[in-house]
């Protein structure tokens, strides 16, 4: 009888045991996991939410002030075009007009010599026909002199006057362009602030996400813990109440012994 009981109480203690154990190794390879897996998922979401959106908005947006910059280049690069062309025509019609002095100041020359040149003949006339005829030629050559210097004043006229209406289209261009410089300032800074504005959402969409995520991680990890806990006083109170399984087993043997031992004085 006693030897029976001490083998359901072996066997009893072998069983807790063994459950103990078994939860023991369950809870390690939990709560290794979770801690693996936690911390896996933790670098991930830093590298794949808030770092890459770091990255993607700053490459964003210096390609939004890059592409804006370019607008605003380009008026001065077209209004430097008009420039060069500018002193190109400005170049040529002084050239031109350099050119018809040279040209004018020759000719008058040799003309103003060759009437000086037939002055002296035409004193030496004494017939009156003779002395009119010459006298209408030489006044023909002055007036052809004349002429050509009227000439050449008309066309420096010209020239100041292309110069006036050149700077009065040259302010008027001038203005467009600050207009157009204006204009494309002022959209610069809107799409700007409108990106920036949005990048700042997007970066902050992407915080409120890991930090959510971050508290699911630590909710559930906490949830292990508590579970490992409720495991663990499951195990404590199973472990005691074998324990008083045991204790009260054995005090019943220790007091069946006794009985038996003092039925056996008591017969003797």
């Amino acid at each position: 009888m006693v030897e029976v009981e001490v083998q359901l109480t072996a066997q009893r203690e072998s069983r807790i045991a063994a459950r103990r154990k078994r939860i023991q190794e369950k809870l390690a390879a939990i709560r290794q996991g979770d801690t693996t897996g936690t911390q896996e998922a933790t670098q991930q979401q830093e590298t794949s939410k808030t770092t890459q959106q770091l990255l993607e908005s700053s490459r964003r947006l210096l390609r939004l002030r890059h592409d804006t910059q370019q607008g605003v280049t380009a008026v001065r690069v077209a209004g430097d075009e008009h420039e060069n062309a500018r002193q190109q025509r400005e170049e040529h019609v002084r050239q031109e007009l350099r050119g018809k002095l040279l040209a004018e100041a020759e000719s008058s020359a040799a003309a103003n010599a060759e009437v000086a040149v037939r002055w002296g003949a035409v004193l030496g006339l004494d017939v009156p026909q003779e002395l009119f005829q010459a006298i209408e030629e030489q006044r023909l050559s002055c007036e052809a002199v004349i002429a050509s210097k009227d000439r050449l004043i008309a066309d420096i006229r010209a020239v100041l006057k292309g110069k006036d209406e050149e700077y009065v289209k040259l302010l008027r261009r001038q203005a467009a362009d600050v207009d157009t410089l204006l204009g494309a300032m002022a959209r610069q800074l809107a799409d700007l602030a409108a990106a920036y504005r949005e990048e700042l959402e997007n970066v902050e969409r992407a915080l409120l996400q890991e930090r959510a995520e971050l508290l699911a991680s630590n909710r559930k990890e906490v949830g292990t813990l508590l579970e490992a806990r409720s495991a663990a006083e499951a195990n404590f109170t199973e472990k005691y109440l074998g324990a008083v399984e045991s204790y009260a087993a054995n005090l019943e043997e220790l007091r069946h012994a006794d009985a038996e031992e003092y039925q056996v004085l008591k017969i003797k």
